[in-house]
């Protein structure tokens, strides 16, 4: 090591600057999000659907997530009172999760999605071209500043058109499980209760999820409990609590064993129609005659 300066140093800064930046751009290739998935219903015949799925739901921000793992384990006291343990049953896992939507958010739209992704990537390798890392940053900043500004002079356009000519309703739960609207016309709807809204119909249609944790991705999960919340001092978040539980169906199976492979009951309904021949009653029987007869 004595024989290394700054001097000998100096060609390995590129090398060094390569390899840190195409690092820096493998650990920031987005990953695909699954989110909370609905999953189609099996067809009539119970074959899986083939069908599109719908489009996966996505909280603006994600908070506490949990998986709770549990198992029942029996407890059989014995003459010496201790317990003996011979019986476990896993208990399907359930997902409880803390999501946010708000009315305002950073969340890019779909048109903007590939021009927010190209401007992640590039902000780290700014090394090799800083001009381009920074021309992305200003065109996504600049279309996203664009959209939002033509997205508020439409909201507040229909706002103001419903307020004036009362045609804004909002969503009224029936006692049927459905929406109704207080006003015939175009709803004034925020992203709450659109949000709302829309995870009601998947509870009420006891929809199934996949639904993707930090952990791993969970299958066939329904939505067994939903808590929206709103804070006193705003009324432009709503956070929702929710918890999955995984469903678990039995599945038929047929048997065709017949012969010495059934025993008991079983054997007797699989046995076949013996001839014991014909029998003739009596014309004329009573109970007390028959008794008699005993």
């Amino acid at each position: 090591m004595a024989g290394l300066t700054t001097s000998s140093l100096a060609p390995l800064t590129p090398v060094m600057t390569t390899a840190t930046a195409l690092s820096n751009l493998v650990l920031v290739s987005p990953q695909s999000t699954i989110g909370y998935q609905p999953q189609n219903a099996p067809n009539a015949d119970g074959t899986p659907s083939t069908a599109q799925q719908p489009p996966a739901f996505l909280f603006n921000f994600e908070g506490e997530q949990s998986v709770d793992l549990q198992s029942d384990i029996t407890d059989h006291y014995i003459e010496d009172n201790t317990a003996l343990q011979d019986q476990i049953s896993i208990k399907p896992p359930i997902i409880r999760t803390q999501g946010f939507i708000g009315e305002l958010n950073d969340i890019a739209p779909p048109a903007l999605a590939p021009v927010k992704a190209l401007a992640n990537k590039l902000t780290l390798v700014s090394a090799y071209t800083p001009a381009l890392s920074v021309s992305a940053l200003l065109a996504y900043n600049t279309a996203f500043a664009l959209y939002q500004t033509a997205q508020n002079a439409v909201n507040s356009a229909v706002a103001a058109w419903s307020s004036i000519n009362g045609t804004g309703g909002e969503s009224v739960i029936t006692g049927k499980g459905t929406f109704e609207y207080q006003f015939n016309g175009l709803p004034n709807q925020s992203k709450q209760q659109l949000a709302f809204q829309q995870l009601y119909g998947f509870w009420n249609l006891r929809t199934l999820f996949t639904v993707q944790t930090p952990w791993a991705v969970f299958q066939n999960m329904a939505i067994q409990s939903m808590r929206p919340i709103q804070d006193a001092d705003q009324a432009f978040i709503t956070t929702f609590e929710m918890s999955f539980k995984q469903i678990r169906i039995a599945q038929s199976t047929t048997s065709t064993l017949i012969g010495n492979n059934l025993q008991g009951r079983a054997a007797q309904q699989a046995a076949g129609v013996t001839n014991l021949g014909s029998f003739a009653p009596p014309a004329s029987a009573s109970l007390t005659s028959q008794l008699g007869t005993v």
